[in-house]
């Protein structure tokens, strides 16, 4: 683990400024003439009829030209033929006649902060005749951090960064990084942890990182200075993946959980975190035949499941992100199997083998407790054995949906175990083509009358593994299949399976023990494909945007 300590003090700001700070309130703004240059502030710039001098912002443009465009931090700010001259803030503009301030935005404007526009975040805009103002925002100033950087000893991707300032009551803080300047990524602090912990989350292994400070105070905001981190390398017992994108423009990006599914392999199995490039990003090895992996609802810990089929030893554990801590809560989660979900309050629902041959859907409250919500068998009026390989949270209505292998169905119940509805099987109340399947396991909950459904189909002839949208009409009580995907070349995968709509309305289909993995866009187009080697199968998946904060829906 390295270590390093950084006193950064910010020098006054001056023209070209390379500190992140921009020209103070009191400096009256100055004219450029026509044909002259133009002095430029972080992230902003003064222009001159033909000509400009590009601040240091991201993205930074120099014209020579009547009507030059000069890059801000993550934004632009135009200035027109004739104007008297622009002089932009970090994220706001002054505009001379003709101009126009606050044009363009970018993720990680400087001092306004990631995603902010230009001419919002910073120094508040005034425009002159013909320009747009942008809006007001935290006024820049200069302030000093010590910052502290090192790697996690158990994760070395993961990054762990604290720091102090004389910035005098803090309101809001965040972290910029990525491979380079223009950053990218960014992870938003926590006030409460001491010395402003923060974990840089999604690195690549093996890899120079970049990444700078920004809090905000009293209505003032302070940029540090750009720091590096170098992650280490991953370990050797991650499988190999190769990824193949056939639709580029349509990626969705974002971040895929999953973990190394042994059958009977011996030794923990890694859970770990895939990126939009196919790259490891995080790992952690905890449990063997790992099944389930979902980060906590404030993205702090992942929560690792064994499969445990069938029913003998259950193990559960929960990870923090940097691997430092791992809570073995194996005596909460009796016979559990397969995987688990987390809801908001941290609340994680799970199934556990019951005694009377069909699995109990049970809850752990945050504290510890657990209770039995219903049996599965009681909830589907089924009989003989069950077998329960999936369950979901609905947070429009406060519902679980889990699935029963053995009864191809799936129920419906609130979270004090009354019965919505069953989907499916012989005791199924809904009918139409989306009523009856051939095996499934993996489930998307997208509202409270539609489902996105792994069906495993028949092991032999027929289309094998599919995926299947289900719209419920819960008034007359049918089921439409919506939407369906079928490979071009039919893949049989028996055991485990997932799905899950992505917000750009890409659907991920895992074909979990063939080690494949499809994102296709809403005609059914394969956008790109994962696959593992020989052994690299893995469970169930779950896609995030972003390694921070509430999954999506």
């Amino acid at each position: 683990m390295t270590s390093l300590r950084t006193l950064l003090v910010l020098p006054a700001c001056v023209a070209a400024s390379v500190f992140g700070c921009t020209v103070p309130e009191e400096d009256p703004p100055s004219t450029g003439g026509t044909g002259s240059g133009a002095v430029a502030g972080i992230g902003g710039a003064m222009a001159g009829t033909g000509g400009a001098l590009g601040g240091a912002g991201a993205g930074g443009t120099t014209g020579g030209s009547a009507g030059a465009t000069v890059g801000g931090a993550g934004g632009a700010v135009t200035a027109g033929s004739g104007g008297v001259g622009a002089v932009a803030g970090i994220g706001g503009a002054i505009a001379g006649t003709g101009g126009s301030a606050g044009v363009g935005a970018g993720a990680g404007g400087t001092l306004g902060g990631a995603g902010a526009g230009a001419g919002s975040g910073g120094v508040g805009a005034t425009a002159g005749s013909g320009a747009t103002a942008g809006s007001g925002g935290g006024t820049p100033v200069n302030c000093t951090f010590t910052v502290d950087k090192s790697t996690s000893s158990k994760i070395a991707s993961v990054g762990i960064v604290t720091f102090s300032s004389d910035l005098a009551g803090i309101t809001e803080a965040h972290i910029d990084f990525g491979l380079d300047t223009s950053y990218g990524m960014q992870a938003p602090v926590d006030l409460m942890e001491p010395n402003y912990r923060t974990l840089l989350l999604g690195m690549k292994a093996s890899r120079e990182y970049h990444f700078r400070v920004v809090a905000t105070a009293n209505g003032m905001t302070c940029t540090g200075p750009d720091n590096t981190i170098m992650t280490g390398a991953e370990p050797n017992n991650l499988p190999s993946i190769e990824t193949t994108v056939a639709q580029a423009a349509k990626l969705a990006g974002g971040f895929i959980i999953t973990g190394q599914y042994q059958g009977s392999g011996s030794g923990n199995a890694p859970t770990y975190i895939i990126d939009a490039d196919g790259d490891y990003v995080w790992w952690y090895s905890a449990v063997t035949q790992n099944t389930g992996a979902r980060m906590s609802y404030d993205g702090k810990h992942m929560w690792i499941n064994a499969a445990n089929v069938p029913n003998g030893t259950s193990n559960v554990h929960r990870v923090s992100m940097d691997g430092m801590t791992d809570e073995n809560l194996t005596s909460q989660f009796t016979a559990q199997n397969h995987q688990l979900t987390v809801l908001p309050d941290e609340t994680v629902a799970f199934y556990a083998y019951g005694s009377n041959g069909c699995d109990d859907i049970k809850e752990r409250a945050p504290n510890g407790m657990v209770k039995t919500v219903i049996n599965s068998r009681d909830a589907a009026g089924t009989t003989g054995n069950c077998h329960v390989n999936h369950i979901e949270y609905s947070p429009d209505d406060q519902t679980y949906v889990f699935s029963d292998l053995d009864h191809d169905n799936y129920t419906k119940v609130t979270r004090d175990g009354d019965v919505l509805w069953v989907l499916g099987g012989s005791t199924g109340e809904f009918t139409g083509d989306a009523s009856t399947w051939d095996n499934q396991h993996g489930s998307h909950v997208l509202g409270v009358d539609r489902l996105l459904i792994f069906n495993n189909g028949a092991m032999s002839g027929g289309p094998g593994s599919i995926a299947i949208e289900i719209q419920l009409n819960v008034q007359a009580m049918t089921a439409t299949r919506a939407w369906t995907y079928t490979p071009s070349s039919a893949i049989r995968n028996q055991i485990m399976g997932d799905v899950q709509r992505l917000p750009n309305g890409n659907t991920i289909i895992a074909f979990s023990t063939q080690g494949v993995l499809h994102e296709v866009d809403a005609q059914g187009a394969i956008v790109r494909e994962i696959s593992w080697p020989i052994g690299g199968a893995y469970g169930y998946i779950n896609w995030r945007p972003t390694l921070y904060g509430a999954p999506i829906r």
